[in-house]
């Protein structure tokens, strides 16, 4: 092979090996936070569709990039976003009414002690795990628009 062809396998690689490892930082995050029992049931009645789930869910589990899958990068990037705002807008105002553990109503709060200090701790985590997820959103937009400018 020519030494053109093999930059250009390597610069492929290179762009492939850095947007997964994004996408994998991605992955951790909202397996670990977004995508668990009990964050479905504070978010239930909350305007998120189950398409953009969907799409979130398809987008974190690429462990491959194939030519012609840049939309649909990209379409996930979009509903990473809309995730973002509408979780942001629509729970973090109530976050400690939806756990239970909000002085505001005090006959709806948890009464097990240990379930308080794990709600209490979530709710003091919960802003920067979904500013994380957004970091590591607009990360991997910056660098889908380097390698694929035409998505814009």
């Amino acid at each position: 092979m020519s030494e053109a062809v093999l930059d250009t396998i390597g610069e492929q690689y290179a762009r492939e090996t850095e947007i997964l490892s994004i996408i994998s930082e991605l992955k951790e995050v909202f397996e670990n936070y977004f995508d668990r029992t009990w964050f479905s049931l504070i978010i239930d009645g909350m305007p998120i569709d189950f398409r953009t789930v969907r799409e979130i869910r398809e987008l974190v589990s690429l462990s491959a990039l194939y030519p012609g899958e840049e939309w649909r990068l990209y379409q996930g990037l979009q509903e990473l976003d809309t995730f973002y705002f509408t979780v942001k807008r629509f729970l973090l105002p109530v976050l400690k009414e939806r756990l239970g553990i909000s002085w505001l109503f005090p006959d709806k709060r948890v009464q097990d002690t240990q379930q308080y200090i794990l709600r209490k701790f979530v709710a003091f985590t919960f802003p920067y795990n979904l500013e994380r997820l957004h970091r590591l959103t607009q990360k991997l937009r910056v660098r889908l628009l380097f390698y694929y400018p035409f998505l814009a």
